[in-house]
């Protein structure tokens, strides 16, 4: 600390005796008001340093801010806002287990909000913000935008609270439960299909993401009945297999089982304590509107009549998602009639499609007609579970990609009457996506120019488009997912060998052997 430019302020736990010129201050407690030339936030990690922008006093401007992890994998980095003043210095390094970033204008910055972008630039670019509920200063238990504001909607914990009006209304006192969880930090990312090591006790300390790093390479972690509620939360929605008293029985030498149960677990926690979940349920106890995932358009085209009702039973399936489909019939005209009774009141715009027409200009057609934020695209002729839509709006929220998917792993080679399941990582980025559940943006597909007009690859097109726009691609898991091949017919058509090499093929059954995670009602 000697080395600092004075005056300094440094937020952290107090050291006890500080050099001169040196302020120190607990992070979201109030701050002299005094201009400092340096800025430091010492904190423990990620987790803290991302709770710790969460409430953050006005810090004024300081030409010199830096934030120190006592232990980290790497510096933090960031990108520089145009409203900022040219940066001079950036030093970034790791030392004794943990990480320093050093930033120095040319002019003094607001320090609050450097620490901020830093804290957002750690963990998934997973979105962030208040999303319509504002709660009190005392709560910080948010995410890096979540700063706080002077008339909260809602008020965590108990006891009299002033009637400061907002929206009209005084705030909400509610109980908080165990908290938002930070699904930019807690998530799947990286979960692991195989394991080293055999069940592990549940180890004690926070849910962060080094303690689920380090049980990654476990077949599953015990919970006994005294665990700690927020550290089980943290844990399931990370994807980590819990099993003890309380939890489903479950095959852990199955591997296909094991995932199924850390899939069931990784829903469940993230729909009720990710920071989005847990605003949407604390919202709903303060009776204050909060964000909602968005609505989807599945595009569904299709030049095999025999195949629509099939296809429409897919559709109609999908739970927990405001869904319409936009149906491009490709040389035919539906049964309107059929369409109705599979979707019941959801809507849907039903497109007739001459024949002549390449598919890539047939999917552009169904894009233009799509009404919701995001577009899901769906062939004719694959297996999907009830799921898997909430599947991938989950993904792409957790991940913060801009176009997420699920792998072709489960795959049924029809004329042989086989089900393979392939090899290869789930809950990636850079990975390639099954083409039929592509899930993006309406806005981005039109920016990148939509759906080429090509007669095949449109899939791979689509991909190679929005990676050049600099979004990143996300592969989820794909358990409820079933890719069918027939003897012809596709527009990506490899031959089934393709599908039955030893270095690809990681089980085989023979008959049609789907996940437990397609069959769910």
């Amino acid at each position: 600390m000697d080395d600092l430019a004075t005056p300094a302020l440094v937020l952290g736990a107090d050291p006890g005796p500080v050099p001169a010129g040196v302020t120190y201050a607990r992070p979201g407690t109030p701050v002299p008001d005094q201009r400092w030339v340096t800025v430091l936030l010492s904190v423990a990690d990620e987790t803290e340093l991302r709770l710790a922008v969460s409430g953050l006093p006005n810090l004024g401007r300081a030409k010199h801010v830096s934030c120190e992890l006592a232990s980290a994998a790497g510096p933090v980095t960031t990108v520089l806002r145009p409203e900022w003043p040219p940066l001079m210095q950036l030093v970034a390094e790791t030392r004794g287990g943990g990480a320093q970033t050093r930033m120095t204008f040319r002019r003094p910055v607001p320090a609050a909000a450097v620490l901020v972008e830093l804290a957002r630039h750690t963990g998934t670019p997973a979105a962030s913000g208040n999303r319509g509920l504002v709660v009190d200063r005392l709560a910080v238990p948010l995410d890096p935008t979540a700063v706080t504001q002077e008339v909260p909607a809602a008020v965590l914990g108990a006891g009299p609270v002033a009637a400061t009006e907002v929206l009209a209304r005084p705030p909400v006192v509610v109980d908080p439960g165990v908290g938002p969880l930070d699904e930019a930090l807690l998530n799947p990312v990286g979960f692991r299909r195989d394991w080293d090591r055999g069940p592990v006790p549940l180890p004690d300390g926070d849910p962060t993401p080094a303690l689920v790093a380090s049980l990654r390479d476990a077949q599953a972690v015990v919970v006994g009945p005294e665990a700690e509620p927020r550290l089980v939360a943290g844990l399931s929605m990370a994807g980590v297999p819990l099993v003890g008293e309380g939890f489903a029985a479950v095959d852990l030498d199955d591997a296909m089982r094991r995932e199924e149960h850390s899939v069931r677990l990784r829903r469940a926690a993230l729909r009720e304590h990710s920071s989005l979940g847990w605003r949407r349920r604390i919202g709903a106890a303060a009776g204050i509107r909060t964000a909602a995932y968005p609505s989807v358009s599945v595009l569904l085209t299709t030049r095999r009549p025999e195949m629509l009702e099939f296809a429409l039973r897919q559709v109609s399936r999908q739970r927990g998602v405001e869904l319409e489909l936009v149906l491009a019939a490709h040389g035919f005209e539906p049964d309107p009639g059929l369409v109705r009774d599979h979707l019941g009141a959801r809507a849907c715009t039903v497109l007739h499609v001459e024949e002549s027409t390449v598919f890539g200009d047939v999917l552009r057609a169904a894009a233009d007609a799509a009404g919701g934020d995001v577009v899901v695209k769906m062939d004719d002729d694959d297996w999907y579970g009830p799921d898997v839509i909430a599947d991938l709006l989950l993904a792409r929220h957790y991940s913060g990609a801009q176009l997420v998917g699920m792998p072709a792993e489960l795959v049924y080679l029809e004329p042989i009457a086989t089900t393979v399941r392939r090899r290869g990582p789930s809950e990636n980025y850079g990975a390639v996506v099954a083409g039929g559940t592509m899930a993006l943006d309406r806005g981005l597909l039109r920016e990148v120019g939509g759906f080429r007009p090509v007669p095949r690859h449109v899939d791979a097109r689509l991909l190679e488009d929005v990676r050049a726009a600099g979004g990143l691609v996300y592969r989820t898991q794909g358990l409820g997912y079933v890719l069918r091949r027939a003897a012809g017919g596709h527009t990506w058509d490899t031959g089934l060998g393709y599908f039955l090499t030893r270095q690809s093929v990681a089980a085989q059954w023979r008959g049609f052997r789907p996940s437990e995670l397609l069959e769910e009602t």
